[in-house]
């Protein structure tokens, strides 16, 4: 057997044994302290809604909504791209909070996840006034890394919009993302898996949220209801791949069963959750599963919820943080977390938003700050 499956089935043997199945008691955070830095630094860029997940030591992947270039004289230019990608490294110590830089080394002018041939290509822009988006909720969720060579999937809604307004109902398509050493200066490979993965009349499972563990990917999706349901998929496959759908288990009425429910099945939304874009990890500190995110439009407002499973149950969501809104009459959203930013102690997280400001030139433009949050 290759060396890096070898350690790969060893590394899900020891996780099904590790601290997840250890009794758990119901963590309630505290916040000790904030910490506001500098906007994250684009380099250039004028970028919505940034997530992030942890690729190499110390580096994380950024994947950003509708990007474009600022002019010389701080404009947005005419090009518009719906997803592009970057690296950063870790943020500074907060006894002097700097800029994240996020680093493009391949440039502006390319979709990181590409549209497909139905889509109204280049860049989803239809001659109906419509456009084609594939707008990243959360980073793509790592199923093997060894030695630089990182296999990574992404689960995107096909949407059609007039303006803000969904036009379709969307289905659910998977990108697989690679990299086959550790490098810097490439960005990683993405290509279209499989189209339609999940249906229009099926949940989104992976396109709002998704944690490892206990040798599963877990796997979040938003209900008609405004909660969340997950699936899980066994990381048995070859580099954990989630492609085979035999490997998936589906959480309905407080079981795992094996059929995938229809989004208006009675029994699929977990209790106390929230569909507003946020981030599922596992907390090292609270031996707890972990959810932040928001209230939706159109404020910074950011809440907590714990499990001791990543199903459930989970504690209703609490008020932690409120950040400072944009220009007036604008949106605030895209409310997540960064685990990716940690030394993964638990000890504290990284927070950040999108919202729209006048820049020093008086044009408005996207703005997301970073705030650091430290846990008593």
């Amino acid at each position: 057997m290759d060396l890096r499956l070898t350690l790969f089935f060893a590394l899900v043997a020891s996780t099904c044994n590790a601290s997840f199945h250890h009794r758990r008691q119901t963590a309630k955070p505290v916040v000790a302290s904030t910490t506001v830095y500098p906007s994250l630094n684009m380099q250039g860029l004028n970028r919505d809604s940034c997530v992030s997940v942890a690729w190499e030591t110390n580096q994380a992947l950024w994947v950003c909504r509708d990007t474009q270039q600022l002019q010389s004289n701080g404009s947005p230019g005419v090009g518009l791209i719906a997803n592009t990608a970057s690296y950063s490294g870790l943020p500074s110590d907060k006894s002097n909070p700097q800029a994240l830089t996020l680093t493009s080394p391949q440039g502006f002018g390319s979709l990181f996840y590409k549209l497909e041939a139905s889509e109204c290509l280049d860049f989803g822009a239809c001659s109906d006034g419509t456009r084609w988006v594939g707008w990243p909720n959360t980073g793509p969720v790592v199923t093997f890394s060894f030695n630089g060579a990182i296999s990574a999937y992404q689960f995107l809604a096909r949407q059609n919009l007039k303006g803000l307004s969904v036009t379709n109902t969307p289905d659910y398509s998977l990108y697989h993302v690679t990299s086959q050493t550790a490098d810097a200066s490439k960005i990683p490979t993405t290509n279209m898996d499989i189209s339609g993965f999940w249906t229009g009349n099926q949940v989104g499972y992976g396109n709002d949220a998704s944690v490892v563990a206990n040798g599963y990917a877990y796997l979040y999706g938003a209900t008609p209801s405004g909660g969340l349901a997950v699936a899980r998929a066994a990381l048995t496959g070859t580099l954990g791949t989630l492609e085979d759908r035999s490997l998936y288990q589906f959480y309905v009425n407080g079981k795992w069963q094996t059929a995938i429910p229809n989004k208006n099945d009675s029994g699929i939304t977990l209790a106390n959750t929230r569909s507003a874009q946020g981030t599922v990890y596992f907390s090292k500190r609270w031996n707890s599963f972990v959810w932040i995110g928001g209230d939706g439009f159109p404020n910074a407002n950011f809440y907590i919820s714990t499990a001791p499973n990543p199903e459930g149950p989970w504690t209703s969501p609490t008020l932690f943080y409120s950040g400072a809104v944009g220009d007036s009459g604008t949106l605030t959203y895209s409310t997540v977390a960064h685990p990716a930013l940690t030394d993964g102690t638990g000890n504290y997280i990284f927070l950040s938003y999108s919202r729209t400001i006048t820049n020093a030139q008086g044009f408005q433009v996207y703005d997301q700050p970073l705030i650091r949050v430290d846990w008593q």
